[in-house]
């Protein structure tokens, strides 16, 4: 019986079987064991993110509304460093905004094959929307909240919480970062 390939039993099985001769001949030093250890630990790292409860903050901004936008994504994980990303938007409203940022950050979840998440956003009519107590009317964004769903279902756990402005700075941030670039930045 095969196992999934996921990163963490890839480097696992290479931990154990990969033909190193190259590697070790390239680094003097290091020993068939060493390199066996760091791989070792290089897939319980990715273990421990793929289980980790990853909290993301998200945040849109529009200079005007409609005007210039961008959406941030500002994640943390228990072990690990923080990161985030800003994308620019051009012209758009801020609950586009809002949505593209949610997608960003569900989108980094995604290529960290996160399995649970908690979304936190300054957006009360966003976060509403996600969780079912308000209903998507307007057209615009019903597209980008059908999307959302679907990327939010990719994972097996997702929550969502209101935050106070205050709270949302890193995604705050990472959007104006964006919006001043205009164009994509990454902490």
């Amino acid at each position: 019986m095969s196992k999934k390939a996921d990163d963490s039993s890839v480097l696992r099985h290479l931990a154990g079987t990969m033909d190193i001769g190259k590697t070790l001949e390239e680094l003097p030093g290091l020993t068939q064991e060493r390199l066996s250890d760091i791989l070792a630990r290089a897939s319980e790292k990715i273990e421990m993110i793929v289980n980790a409860k990853a909290q993301i903050w998200v945040d849109g901004a529009a200079r005007g509304n409609p005007g210039e936008g961008g959406a941030g994504a500002y994640m943390k994980i228990p072990g690990c460093e923080a990161t985030g990303r800003g994308e620019f938007l051009g012209k758009t409203t801020n609950n586009v905004a809002e949505y593209r940022a949610l997608l960003l950050g569900l989108e980094m979840a995604s290529d960290l094959n996160i399995k649970t998440a908690e979304i936190y956003s300054d957006s009360e009519l966003m976060i509403k929307q996600m969780t079912g107590e308000y209903r998507v009317k307007n057209e615009n964004l019903r597209n980008l909240f059908s999307t959302a769903q679907k990327a939010a279902g990719r994972l097996e756990s997702v929550s969502y919480r209101h935050v106070p402005r205050e709270e949302n700075v890193e995604a705050d941030r990472l959007a104006n970062m964006a919006l001043d670039a205009r164009g994509p930045v990454k902490l």
